[in-house]
């Protein structure tokens, strides 16, 4: 089997995850919005035929959920990445989200040992992005050179 071969079905079933994980997201961004506007657990749960302690569940994790920012199709870089691996919009806008997204600063270390753990919407999540395949190296290279004006 060629690489190309082997790269297809890849591709598809990446693709199908990114739409599950993002309608997940959208599920439970709704679900948030509801709470936000007064509806109880068990009324959510009632529009939503699902269980309360579904409902309970799903606010817990929404609350970790960032919103998306103004003007941009996700809350974070990676979030991007995937709904353009989504098939959600092209590459120029992808492009674009990407070079006029606010990232925020990287992690810092305690002093003492090596260890950084990057907090959400800093370019980090790009480079994650190139790893799991939602975007190629031609795209991080074109955002990287227009943000970095080269």
């Amino acid at each position: 089997m060629t690489a190309t071969k082997i790269d297809r079905p890849g591709r598809r079933v990446r693709q199908l995850r990114s739409r599950r994980d993002l309608l997940e997201l959208e599920i439970r961004r709704e679900v948030k919005r509801f709470r936000r506007d007064g509806l109880s657990e068990r009324k959510i749960a009632a529009l939503v035929e699902v269980s309360q302690p579904a409902i309970h569940k799903m606010l817990e994790v929404a609350a970790k959920d960032p919103d998306p920012l103004e003007g941009f199709k996700g809350a974070t870089p990676l979030e991007i990445c995937q709904r353009y691996d989504a098939g959600e919009f092209s590459r120029e806008e992808l492009v674009d989200q990407l070079v006029r997204f606010p990232y925020a600063k990287g992690g810092k270390t305690d002093g003492y040992d090596s260890l950084v753990v990057d907090p959400p919407g800093t370019w980090s999540e790009v480079s994650e992005a190139i790893e799991r395949g939602l975007i190629d190296e031609d795209v991080y290279e074109d955002v990287f050179n227009r943000r970095h004006a080269l």
